[in-house]
């Protein structure tokens, strides 16, 4: 892989919307079950700031306790009154970012030929594209976590990318189902000439398709400065899309 792919960005980070609705819902509490009042929220919400800021300059391996509660001003003391060790804060981060999944399904399901099947190809690279922007740092650690071994954020990348997995296999079906038979006689002159290629099994298809816009997502700043735009990325995903999941073979 180009080393340029793999460079640090820098990132405009935020926490997700979901923290600020979590004070709102039901009681929070700190490691010993007491619940939080309004000061101890806000630390609370300062530390996983903090994290995910120092998310986007370092590995979650590399990031200490004491680097959270130095960048808050202030003490580990106060860090594990709410979290365990680093892996639970970024653990409690990479949850809610999932939790945007559902909005993604959705624009799933829906017509994919014809112009307006196009365009629902733009819609859905430019969200994920975005999603990625927003939430990179926290994101990528989940990945990277993952791609090592670690079962906890491997289960939530899973929670994450299946749901896209099967709407993307629903929909294949939904374009193969009739479609006739598979394949053409190869001893036919005229049907070789005519053939459009192998056939697209739906699950595999759809973890391809899964995959490739997570991963585009991922480095697209990158792939980028090595030529094109993001445009360009946008209309090449959405083109993908389209043929993929219109396909009748």
């Amino acid at each position: 892989m180009p080393a340029a792919l793999l460079a640090r960005r820098d990132f405009q980070v935020k926490l997700p919307d979901a923290f600020l609705e979590e004070q709102t819902g039901p009681v929070l509490c700190d490691q010993g079950g007491r619940p939080l009042g309004p000061r101890a929220q806000n630390t609370r919400v300062r530390i996983l700031d903090a994290t995910v800021e120092l998310l986007a300059a370092k590995p979650m391996r590399d990031l200490r306790v004491i680097d959270i509660a130095r960048r808050i001003g202030s003490s580990p003391a106060t860090f594990y009154q709410y979290f365990k060790d680093v892996e639970d804060v970024v653990l409690h981060l990479a949850s809610h970012v999932s939790e945007f999944t559902p909005e993604i399904v959705e624009l799933i399901h829906g017509d994919w030929t014809g112009r307006e099947g196009h365009a629902r190809g733009r819609k859905l690279a430019e969200v994920v594209i975005s999603h990625w922007d927003r939430y990179a740092p926290i994101l990528r650690v989940r990945n990277n976590a993952s791609d090592e071994g670690d079962d906890a954020f491997r289960e939530l990348r899973m929670s994450a990318m299946m749901p896209l997995v099967h709407a993307f296999t629903e929909i294949i079906e939904m374009s193969q189902k009739d479609a006739g038979p598979i394949g053409s006689d190869p001893s036919s002159e005229t049907a070789d000439a005519q053939w459009q290629g192998g056939r697209i099994y739906p699950a595999i298809g759809a973890a391809a398709l899964a995959s490739v816009l997570e991963r585009l997502s991922m480095y697209h700043v990158s792939i980028e400065e090595l030529g094109g735009s993001r445009e360009q990325l946008i209309e090449t995903l959405a083109t993908m899309l389209q043929s993929m999941l219109t396909s009748r073979r």
